[in-house]
């Protein structure tokens, strides 16, 4: 999960005024077999944000590769997604983001909290609701539920095919 604030992206403040430009970057690589390597990442990051229909103007390899792999299949990454967050899938921004970030933050409440500018009794009331959504406990399938979230968060409108 990428570590940067929604906003705070190298390159997309400029993309405002540009509403038909998608940029997919691949990884940062040297030599001719780097650059190759790092051209086929950028189609693989194209493809994955077209596949998606995602509403992200700008993805990067590196934190769209997980996701490049577990959504070529969008059936099976629509029923793991489902599966996985149940009526978390549709739950409020607030709370995904809680999840997202706390799982970003590997289970650590205060740096999350710190993350999102919210004081920690706030994010951990936002995880209990959270983990009330969830067809079984956040504690025993995180990995899972980033997964899905990271799915979620790449996919069109919200976690739906546009």
């Amino acid at each position: 999960m990428a570590h940067r604030a929604a906003g705070h992206r190298p390159g997309a403040a400029g993309l405002g005024r540009l509403p038909a430009v998608r940029i997919a970057l691949g990884s940062p690589a040297l030599g001719v077999d780097g650059f190759r390597r790092s051209h086929l990442d950028a189609l693989t990051t194209q493809r994955m944000l077209a596949r998606l229909a995602s509403a992200q103007r700008l993805a990067s390899h590196d934190e769209v590769e997980l996701v490049a792999l577990l959504s070529q299949d969008l059936e099976r990454a629509d029923r793991f997604v489902q599966r996985t967050l149940g009526d978390l899938e549709h739950a409020p921004d607030d709370l995904i983001d809680a999840v997202r970030v706390f799982l970003a933050e590997q289970c650590n409440a205060s740096r999350a909290a710190t993350r999102l500018f919210a004081h920690r009794n706030t994010l951990l009331r936002r995880l209990g609701r959270a983990d009330r959504l969830l067809p079984r406990p956040l504690a025993e399938h995180p990995l899972d539920v980033a997964a899905a979230l990271e799915i979620r968060h790449w996919r069109g409108t919200g976690g739906q095919r546009a």
